[in-house]
């Protein structure tokens, strides 16, 4: 579908929105990371964490905590956050905020229309100098004394009291075991750092892949049985190995066979996706005659995964042993999904409702998803359209579309981190990610304390259906409202602290 405006009408529309001024609301808010109001909206009337008066937060041992100050005033402000603990780290960022101008498309789910959004974030000391926002990492460590501890949110001359509570659980680490992994192709690293491929590009690969790993996400390109000794730290802690197979049938059956050795007695398993998204009859006949090679080397259920991102069918055959849709994930066993789009899970694009891929770690769990699969994470440059070598990069600031095939474009569409000077710079939107992936381990704690049906109520009542049981056409069945979000957050907490408390063990099997 194409956009009902010109480009020139929409970002004069864009250009007037950002002369306006905001709407009638409160002055200051603090919310989550599935909140973003843009650069003109008014602040939400409430917030599940701040009165006005004072700031409560609430975490798990193990927990990173969220907190994203946004205010109303002109100018700009110092905004800083201290909390007096031990075993409590504050990391303070600056927030930039995004022009979006041509707003994403259906194909995304829609879009909450032309504005700046807020999504690049900066490491910065404190206090913060904000115009509009500023943003808190609140890491407890495992640690980290339970009880009430205190500290000060301050804004210009203003401050106001916070309130952390650290209760006497701990969560596991989001790797263990990780439950997203995130595509990227390591050769837009090399070109966005300016630096030769080989030892300099993976020093800084690596810091792209620790950034992703501390939000719970496996980020890593497909992998050969030549790049495997230096790469399988990248995957570790992944049950999956993402691997890169050739196109015709000797080669095929080569590194099939190679990739069993490899992997043998790890606890890894490798899997390939040769053909992404198959639409066309002869791209399923591919996929068809693919699966059937790596068969016939070998492969298989717990040995070499072929995998195709469709839902089954009889075309595709009998030897595609993982399938990752949206409409497999929650009806077939064993099935994956990957990104998101409304009604079926919350879309990933900047401009995308909210709470975006905060809704992916609570699907995922509510419809026992093995792996959420993210493509791509650093699509810096529109090259599936424009051409490797033609796509240009650009003012991902002021121009943050990223994909553009004519007829639907996205912004922001498989970026969940950006290339900066001093090594990769995190986004607000793979804070929801995390966000959501931890929900999911609150969940699975909770499950393996109390029993599922315990964890899955609460799940329900914030996801009445996604992915395979949503209906095409329909309102997402979740709220907008991040106040719904941390309302569950807080069920699966007091159900959690409360099993513990009555000597309930966490069980060393996954839920």
């Amino acid at each position: 579908m194409r956009a009902a405006f010109p480009g020139a009408l929409v970002v004069a529309a864009a250009a007037l929105a950002a002369c306006q001024t905001r709407p009638a609301g409160p002055a200051l808010t603090v919310v989550g990371e599935g909140t973003r109001p843009r650069w003109t909206d008014a602040l939400p009337a409430a917030s599940p964490f701040f009165d006005g008066a004072r700031v409560r937060l609430r975490a798990a041992r193990g927990e990173v905590l969220g907190v994203h100050v946004v205010r109303a005033g002109r100018g700009q402000a110092a905004v800083g956050l201290d909390l007096e603990a031990a075993g409590v780290t504050v990391t303070a960022f600056a927030v930039d905020h995004h022009t979006v101008a041509l707003p994403s498309t259906a194909m995304y789910g829609g879009s909450r229309g032309p504005g700046r959004y807020p999504d690049r974030l900066r490491p910065s000391s404190q206090p913060v100098a904000a115009a509009r926002a500023a943003f808190f990492d609140v890491a407890v460590a495992g640690g980290a004394a339970a009880g009430v501890h205190g500290g000060w949110l301050t804004v210009g001359d203003q401050r106001w009291p916070v309130e952390l509570v650290v209760e006497d659980v701990d969560l596991p680490a989001l790797d263990a075991p990780a439950r997203a992994w995130a595509y990227y192709d390591a050769r837009e690293i090399s070109r966005a750092h300016q630096v030769e491929r080989g030892a300099a590009t993976f020093a800084v690969e690596r810091a792209y892949a620790a950034l992703f790993r501390a939000h719970g996400v496996i980020a890593s390109p497909e992998l050969t049985p030549q790049s495997w000794a230096e790469r399988r730290e990248l995957v570790a802690g992944l049950p999956f190995v993402p691997v890169l197979l050739p196109v015709e049938p000797g080669p095929l059956a080569a590194e099939g066979r190679a990739w069993l050795e490899l992997t043998a007695g790890s606890g890894q398993v490798p899997f390939a996706i040769p053909i992404d998204e198959p639409r066309a009859i002869v791209d399923q006949l591919r996929v068809r005659a693919r699966a059937g090679w790596v068969r016939a080397a070998g492969g298989g259920p717990g040995r070499f995964l072929y995998a195709v991102t469709q839902r089954p069918s009889w075309l595709l055959g009998p030897d595609v042993d993982l399938h990752i849709s949206p409409f497999a994930a929650g009806v077939v066993p064993g099935a994956w999904t990957y990104n998101g789009t409304p009604p079926w899970a919350g879309a990933m694009v900047l401009d995308a409702a909210d709470p975006g891929a905060r809704t992916w770690g609570w699907i995922g769990f509510r419809h026992d998803v093995p792996v959420w699969y993210v493509w791509d994470a650093l699509y810096w440059r529109d090259r599936y359209n424009r051409g490797r070598d033609a796509a240009p990069f650009t003012d991902l600031v002021g121009d943050p579309r990223t994909f553009d095939d004519g007829e639907d474009h996205g912004n922001l569409d498989g970026v969940l981190a950006y290339p900066g000077d001093g090594g990769p710079l995190p986004s607000l939107r793979l804070k929801a990610v995390r966000r959501g992936l931890q929900d999911r381990a609150l969940l699975e704690a909770l499950a393996a304390c109390a029993g599922r049906p315990a964890a899955q109520a609460i799940a329900r009542e914030v996801v009445p259906r996604a992915l395979a049981h949503a209906r095409r056409g329909e309102r997402p069945t979740w709220s907008a409202d991040e106040a719904v979000w941390e309302a569950g957050r807080q069920r699966a907490l007091d159900a959690l602290v409360a099993c513990r408390a009555a000597g309930g063990e966490a069980s060393s099997a996954t839920p």
